[in-house]
This record gives structure tokens, C-alpha cells and sequence, in this order.
């Protein structure tokens, strides 16, 4: 090995300890705590409030394992922005206020998402389990709806993913092409996020997704204990069932078919904006960009932004509303539903129809 060669080596060496020491000293005196209340939002999206109290919950999972080590604050700070700006790495690292290499923002993204699934998501992310819990979110409704029993209204949306290596690759791209994610999302009135599922690729049909899902068993199990009357509201991509109420097609003008299905269009437009807002917000998840990453970490980061969109309405930061992509519904076939059944769901979304709507 020539004597110029180890010099050099030498030289790159040195030169990536000053700039290590260079970002230590930057961060220093850009503690982004220091900043005005309505600066700091301006530039992070979130409030203070809402960073300490991520720091807090973390802290455990996030702190520095030796004196050298990145604080907990600089990892929450720079990992919300790569959420929320939906920067890849490398642009998020070159952030002046936070001076970290590339590298570590990817280590300090992954521990952090990682964090957030383990103590935060199901304390935040939370389908009504309770009668209390199911009574607040049905009258909730009832006020803004006029309608009683709805606990949630359901829609899927594609958040699009780098293609997977391996002979899963087709499963993951959806009838547009595209390689994605089918996140099924249900919310409450308030555009709080209820449940996810977000384990299904691109290609499988909305129906598949709330057949396999466990909101699905547990509005059964209500329905079987005869514990209320009930039910979702998802467009007509779902089936009608005693659990899942969906609009009517070709009505007749100003019938009471036609009220009822307008009303059911504008109550279930919650979930359409909730699915806007949470695109918008988290621009990581909106549809000009792509995660970059294996399916399964994906699926963990579309997790934690949901959690984390919970999170911001509680501290009542204003989400960004995004324009999402219509996708065209796909009709289900009644005759996949046990007969039974769906004459008990007609005879429900009849009686809806006779007691609002006539």
C-alpha cells in the first residue's frame, strides 16, 4: 500500500471527525427549544407541547446509550420532519437546525417509528370497545348526522411503496398499476382515526381487507349478543350487511331511496377527509410521493403517522388538507353474503330509510 494512498485515508478520516464535531457544535447553539412558540411550529408543524410530551413517552426506547449519544429531543425533531415534509433522507439530514448525517437519520427514523407502534398505537389508534366508548362516538354522530349507531365510517386508500424484490412483487401492485399499500382507515365524526389495518397489498380488494380484519369479528360479536344495532358506513365497494350499511345505486330523484343515499354519501365524506388530511399532513404518505422502503417497515410508518395524526388533533394542530385520488369504486357482489344476513341488512337500511328519510 503506497505511503500517498494511507495519507489520503488518513486526510478523509480527519476531515469526517471536524465535520462531526462541526454538527455537535451547530446543535448546540440551535436548540430548537429556544425558539418562539409560533416559530417553532412554523418550522417543525408541531407544536412544543406535543414534542415534549413524544419525549416523555419515549424517552425509555430513544435515550443516548453513552454521553456521546444524540438526544431524544433531536431524534423525535428529525424524525416528525422527514414524516411531515416527506423528505428523503438525505434532505432531512441536511436541515441546518438539526446537522445529522444521513445515516443516523435513518437509524434515528427506524428507532423512532418503531417506538411509537410499541407505546403509542394502540393507546391512541382505538376502535370502540366499550359500551361507553360505543355510546359517545354513535351520539356523536346522532348530533351531526341525525341518525343513530354509527360507530365509524370506512374507506381504503393506496399509500404507494418502492417495489419489492421477490416473487411478492405482483401482489403489491393495484388495478392502476401502481405499487402499493391498500390502508383501510376508519374514523369517528371528528375525523379521528379509529382503526387501521395496514398489512394488505395493493391488489387486494377493500372487502378482502374488512373480512380479514378484527373490527369485522367484533361487530359480528355485537351482532350475535344482540348488543345494539350497530354498523359502519363504507361506499358501495363494500357488502350490505346488518354491520355495514351502503348507499343505493340508480335511485330515483328526491325519492326517499335518493335522501337516504345523499345523506349517507355526505356523513361518510368524513372518512374521505380524514384521508386527505392524513396525506396532507404526513407528505410521506401523499400521492406525489413513495416510501422508499420494504413492506413491512411501510406498513410500521403508515402506523405511526396515524398515531401521530391522533396525537396532533389532541394538541390541536391544524391538519393539512391534501387532494387525494379518486378511486373508483369496485361494486361488491351480494351473493358472496349469506342469504340470511343480507336480508336482515336490507331490512335494516330499510327501516333507516322508513324512520329518516320518508
Amino acid at each position: 500500500m503506497s505511503r500517498s494512498f494511507v495519507r489520503l485515508n488518513l486526510l478523509a478520516s480527519e476531515e469526517k471527525e471536524v465535520r462531526k464535531e462541526e454538527r455537535v457544535i451547530i446543535r448546540e447553539l440551535r436548540d430548537p427549544f429556544l425558539l418562539p412558540l409560533d416559530e417553532f411550529v412554523r418550522n417543525y408543524k408541531v407544536s412544543m407541547e406535543m414534542v415534549h410530551y413524544l419525549c416523555s413517552e419515549l424517552q425509555e426506547d430513544l435515550a443516548p446509550q453513552s454521553s456521546t449519544g444524540y438526544p431524544v429531543s433531536l431524534k423525535v425533531i428529525s424524525s416528525l420532519k422527514m414524516l411531515l415534509d416527506g423528505h428523503y433522507q438525505r434532505g432531512n439530514a441536511n436541515e441546518a437546525s438539526q446537522c445529522i448525517g444521513q445515516t443516523t437519520v435513518s437509524k434515528y427514523l427506524n428507532q423512532f417509528v418503531t417506538a411509537v407502534n410499541a407505546r403509542l398505537k394502540y393507546q391512541w389508534l382505538n376502535f370502540p370497545g366499550t359500551p361507553r366508548e360505543r355510546n359517545q362516538i354513535s351520539e356523536n354522530f346522532l348530533l351531526k348526522s341525525g341518525v343513530p349507531n354509527i360507530l365509524g365510517a370506512i374507506d381504503c386508500t393506496h399509500v404507494k411503496i418502492f417495489p419489492p424484490n421477490g416473487l411478492t412483487n405482483s401482489q403489491y401492485r393495484n388495478r392502476y398499476g401502481d405499487m402499493t399499500i391498500n390502508v383501510q382507515l376508519i374514523c369517528d365524526a371528528d375525523a379521528k382515526i379509529l382503526n387501521v389495518n395496514a398489512n394488505f397489498p395493493g391488489s387486494c380488494h377493500d372487502q378482502y381487507i374488512f373480512n380479514n380484519s378484527l373490527v369485522k369479528v367484533e361487530l359480528q360479536r355485537l351482532y350475535n349478543e344482540r348488543t345494539g344495532q350497530y354498523f359502519l358506513l363504507g361506499d358501495s365497494g363494500y357488502a350490505l350487511e346488518p354491520w355495514m350499511m351502503t348507499p343505493i345505486t340508480n335511485t330515483v330523484v328526491d325519492s326517499p331511496e335518493d335522501r337516504y343515499t345523499s345523506w349517507h354519501c355526505s356523513t361518510r365524506n368524513v372518512i374521505e377527509r380524514t384521508n386527505g388530511y392524513l396525506k396532507g399532513t404526513f407528505r410521506c404518505l401523499g400521492i406525489d410521493r413513495r416510501l422508499h422502503y420494504s413492506p413491512e417497515k411501510a406498513s410500521a410508518i403508515i402506523y405511526a403517522c396515524c398515531t401521530l395524526y391522533n396525537i396532533m388533533k389532541h394538541f390541536r394542530i391544524p391538519p393539512t388538507a391534501s387532494e387525494v385520488e379518486a378511486e373508483e369504486e369496485t361494486p361488491h357482489l351480494p351473493q358472496a353474503l349469506h342469504e340470511t344476513l343480507l336480508r336482515v341488512a336490507q331490512q335494516k337500511r330499510q327501516n333507516l330509510i322508513q324512520n329518516h328519510f320518508m
